[in-house]
């Protein structure tokens, strides 16, 4: 009776895990098959498939331990650790019970070429007109520790390139992390004059013409996690930034050469369950920077402020929605004046959308927006061998392709003004609409979104494309 009860159990995790953790997906059990599986204890932890990763490396994201408990919710959010990582392609957890009352737990990976130019690109500011593309050189397991060397480069639209090196856990229980990198970048930002800190611009895109604007730039940043998901870190920067085409406010140098230090304290709690594209969790950031330190040309300070919070409403058992929410907030103090390059603005990456075509600039900003998230096409994968693209390629054809596709209505409000306004006064803009988000393999998220704005009673429309998911 014992091995007959056994076998059924066994067949049970085996179903639920193939059901949930194959594809990254939220937990779907009832409360009865809850109750009878968290009554086992955890025996052991076997890895399997991690070839090249260290089982250290794994096994410190793992908060299900060994004489423990076992927890669904545990085991759930240890599976999303892992992917959040970013070395496996796909991750599979198979309960072996070896007893009526304990089980071992067997962890199956299908690790990432770490070594692999990966495709990227993007479509800036909303049009076809700016795209860019490039690869990223990834080694992103370094030593098998998860450390990442970087080479990446892209052409057309705002060419760069950036090499770096990053180390995400140093010092075993105190887990300090650090990273480096050098960057050369060119950028096309619009000027509308020296900065008097006394008005707020817009202005279409296409009535102010852009100027180059050449960055070198250096970062160290050092940083301590505090538990599963709060770190602070400090950053060190610096950049030269210069232009051929001088004007005032380009630069703040006559010689149309801008060179200075940056210091920085950053504070962030992340509990996203995948980055790229959130369904649950939070993101909170705190930003402190001084420029210039010590220069007679720069007297600047910023403190930024980015909130995201992403809540699921479950409409059935298998089927949820996720209410999206972000709060976004510069603000500027100090002396001196502003070059174009360090004012803020809503109309570039930070977008309203249905403001598309025009730029808000100022030395303060805010910008809120709420987004329902609608599964259409709920993510899966589909192996490479199995995939009619890549089944006959050499090295993809091993890999596991993720798609999906969500459905989202969304409403976006902002406004800038100047550091001696008050931001009572600040004229908001509003946007809102309709989009859908196709989560395409290696990251990729293309966003095509229908946004519209009234102005004068009158409700104007506009498509917007990109590469990204909106926050």
């Amino acid at each position: 009776m014992l091995k007959k009860y056994t076998i059924i159990v066994f067949i049970l995790f085996n179903l639920i895990c193939i059901k949930i953790y194959a594809l990254n997906d939220t937990l779907k059990v009832d409360s009865t098959k809850i109750k009878l599986i968290e009554k086992f204890t955890v025996g052991r932890i076997l890895l399997i498939g991690n070839d090249v990763t260290n089982d250290d490396v794994i096994l410190r994201e793992i908060k299900t331990k060994e004489g423990g408990k076992f927890k669904l919710e545990i085991l759930e959010n240890d599976v999303k650790r892992l992917y959040n990582l970013g070395l496996f392609n796909r991750i599979d957890v198979i309960p072996a019970p070896i007893s009526d009352t304990s089980l071992n737990l067997v962890f199956e990976f299908e690790e990432l070429f770490y070594f692999l130019p990966v495709p990227q690109g993007g479509i800036k500011e909303g049009s076809f007109k700016k795209i860019w593309g490039g690869l990223n050189f990834l080694w992103k397991n370094f030593r098998g520790m998860n450390e990442t060397l970087n080479l990446s480069f892209g052409v057309g639209y705002e060419p760069f390139i950036y090499a770096g090196f990053k180390n995400p856990w140093i010092f075993g229980d105190s887990h300090l992390f650090y990273q480096f990198g050098v960057k050369y970048s060119r950028s096309y930002p619009r000027s509308t004059g020296i900065s008097t800190d006394t008005t707020v611009r817009i202005f279409n895109k296409d009535d102010v013409p852009t100027y180059t604007l050449d960055n070198f730039q250096t970062d160290l940043r050092i940083g301590k996690y505090f538990g599963e998901y709060l770190s602070l870190s400090g950053i060190l920067m610096y950049n030269s930034l210069s232009t051929s085409d001088y004007e005032p406010g380009k630069t703040l140098n006559v010689n149309g050469k801008d060179r200075f230090p940056t210091i920085s304290a950053d504070l962030t709690y992340d509990s996203r369950d995948y980055m790229k594209f959130a369904t649950f969790g939070s993101y909170y950031n705190v930003n402190f920077s001084r420029i210039g330190l010590f220069s007679s040309v720069f007297d600047l300070n910023k403190f930024r402020v980015d909130l995201r919070k992403y809540v699921p409403i479950r409409i059935s058992n298998d089927y949820s929605v996720t209410l999206s929410a972000r709060f976004n907030t510069v603000l500027s103090f100090g002396g001196g004046e502003f070059p174009v390059y360090l004012r803020e603005s809503i109309g570039y990456t930070d977008m309203i959308r249905g403001w598309d075509n025009y730029v808000l600039e100022g030395e303060d900003k805010v910008l809120g927006s709420l987004e329902l998230r609608i599964p259409v096409v709920k993510p899966f994968y589909v192996k490479g061998k199995d995939h009619f693209i890549v089944k006959k390629m050499p090295v993809f054809k091993y890999l596991s392709y993720r798609y999906g596709l969500y459905a989202t209505l969304f409403f976006d409000v902002g406004g800038v003004w100047a550091m001696k306004e008050q931001p009572v006064n600040t004229r908001f803009r509003n946007g809102f609409g309709a989009g859908l988000n196709f989560l395409l393999p290696l990251d990729f998220v293309f966003r095509t979104d229908l946004a519209f704005k009234k102005v004068r009673d009158i409700y104007k429309g506009q498509i917007i494309f990109s590469l990204d998911s909106s926050f």
